[in-house]
């Protein structure tokens, strides 16, 4: 399989054949006023962030509205970030990540 050839999911590749975790864990926390944080964390920890194997970037979106990107150095940064997004009702999260060798790889979680 090529990893470039699509966007990477839970439902359409197993991360176990790359022996790393590249999916980007979405945690969300209601800080009250319709306002939530929203914590990305590529991999929980368990990615190299090596000079020739890390995170590259991750952007979320909230109901497929862009929302923000970050992006990340190799070594000295991990792959982790929070946003603080208004959303009334429930929305629709989804975070997008790329690992220089193995693509991209999303998820998506609601928020309520």
């Amino acid at each position: 399989m090529d990893f470039f050839a699509q966007v990477n999911t839970s439902n359409n590749f197993n991360e176990d054949v790359t022996r790393e975790k590249h999916l980007p864990l979405i945690q969300v926390e209601d800080v009250g006023n319709d306002k939530h944080k929203i914590i990305v964390d590529v991999g929980g920890g368990k990615h190299p962030n090596d000079i020739d194997h890390w995170i590259q970037w991750v952007e979320v979106r909230l109901d497929d509205m862009f929302v923000g990107r970050a992006e990340f150095s190799a070594k000295v940064m991990e792959p982790v970030v929070e946003f603080v997004v208004n959303c009334k009702g429930t929305c629709n999260i989804s975070a997008l990540a790329r690992c220089n060798k193995h693509g991209l790889w999303l998820t998506t979680a609601k928020c309520s």
